[in-house]
């Protein structure tokens, strides 16, 4: 009796399958990992950069398309069939195909011109991605590189709607792991941590921050919840103290011009002296709770176009540059 009910489902699943449109959007498919990842079409949606409305349609086209039902409502959330979990599975399998396609085709035609859109956030931005851009040019003067400045939650958001091609981040939260099927992770080592204080601060002369010092301190800190702000917290906490933070910038400059004025103190990243403006004195700080792991992720399979390689040698030997 089970063997034959297994048998029925088998049966079943395959049927649903045979009915596949094989022109299926490509858009559809990242909408349905979305949803699979996320739980939720507003936050499918909203990772793909589309309204809730028009993740809606997509998904019932989709379903016609299959000719199976593949989610049910499970309170807030949707849950997907047998049939969704199958071409869940093989949903990831086929974009990592076409994007293993794209870069055979690239490298046959001869080339690895083109365009290359890469993303980060300010501070990498300037200490890693534009030395190792001015490293990508000279190997290929004729790839176009686009740089977006974007925010950590943006960003890998961003790489699987297609609209980076490559994302220079930081370890948090939602930090992909190795195994993750959507993308292909390389590390670029870890980021400088300095303390940033007004330059009168009576500890600005310090040759190595005491975090404890300032545990009374009013703090300036990113916005809240992003990766900045999770590395502050976890190194006050290893110091024994949750910051006091009283203000909040999106921006490194106006963080820094914050301290300057006299308003607080911040942990900051290995940002340029340029940046850096009159009235600050930033101290080295190093603790295993305050060590920012750096990253280049791409989507599973674009690794393969000559482009993509290219960019992750270029980023993977300025990184090495920057640590010797």
């Amino acid at each position: 009796m089970l063997a034959a009910s297994i048998h029925e489902y088998k049966r079943n699943v395959m049927a649903s399958i045979d009915k596949l449109n094989f022109m299926i959007d490509l858009a559809r498919l990242r909408l349905l990992i979305a949803l699979h990842e996320l739980g939720t079409l507003h936050a499918a949606a909203a990772s793909l950069h589309v309204s809730a409305s028009a993740a809606s349609q997509q998904l019932a086209t989709l379903t016609r398309e299959v000719g199976a039902t593949l989610t049910e409502a499970d309170g807030r959330k949707l849950r997907f069939t047998d049939a969704g979990k199958v071409l869940v599975e093989h949903a990831y399998q086929l974009l990592a195909q076409v994007e293993r396609a794209r870069g055979d085709v690239r490298a046959a035609s001869g080339g690895e011109l083109g365009e290359l859109t890469v993303g980060s956030y300010s501070s990498l931005i300037c200490s890693l991605l534009i030395p190792a851009t001015d490293v990508l040019h000279g190997w290929h003067p004729r790839l176009r590189v686009n740089i977006r400045e974007v925010t950590s939650p943006d960003s890998l958001a961003g790489l699987a709607s297609g609209e980076l091609d490559v994302v220079v981040d930081v370890e948090a939260q939602d930090t992909p792991t190795i195994d993750d099927p959507r993308y292909t992770r390389m590390p670029l080592g870890t980021e400088d941590i300095e303390l940033a204080l007004p330059a009168d601060h009576p500890l600005a002369s310090e040759s190595t921050a005491d975090l404890a010092a300032h545990a009374a301190a009013d703090w300036v800190s990113t916005m809240d919840g992003d990766a900045c702000d999770q590395l502050l917290r976890a190194a006050c906490a290893a110091a024994g103290f949750n910051p006091i933070i009283r203000h909040r910038a999106s921006d490194w400059r106006t963080v820094l011009a914050l301290v300057a004025a006299g308003r607080g103190v911040a942990l900051v990243p290995g940002v340029t002296p340029a940046l850096v403006p009159a009235g600050v004195s930033l101290v080295p700080f190093d603790s295993p709770a305050a060590r920012r792991h750096v990253y280049a992720a791409v989507r599973r399979g674009s690794e393969a176009r000559p482009a993509v390689q290219a960019c992750l040698s270029a980023l993977g030997e300025q990184a090495t540059a920057a640590a010797g």
